[in-house]
């Protein structure tokens, strides 16, 4: 998705994950595979999310 100025908002989203609460922080966590949820889209921001490091 390409960058936007201060104060728009983009149109669409690249990426969505559909699931209960508990499952999408377990695929966040890593716990579970993102590709077990309901995934509409490029599951690539995901996997980063997943090697995300905040310390970082």
């Amino acid at each position: 998705m390409p960058a936007t100025a201060a104060g728009d908002v983009p149109d669409a989203a690249g990426a969505s994950l559909q699931d209960a609460a508990g499952e999408l922080v377990l695929a966040l966590y890593g716990r579970i595979p993102v590709d077990s949820l309901k995934l509409d889209g490029d599951p690539g921001p995901f996997a980063l999310l997943q090697a995300w490091e905040p310390g970082e």
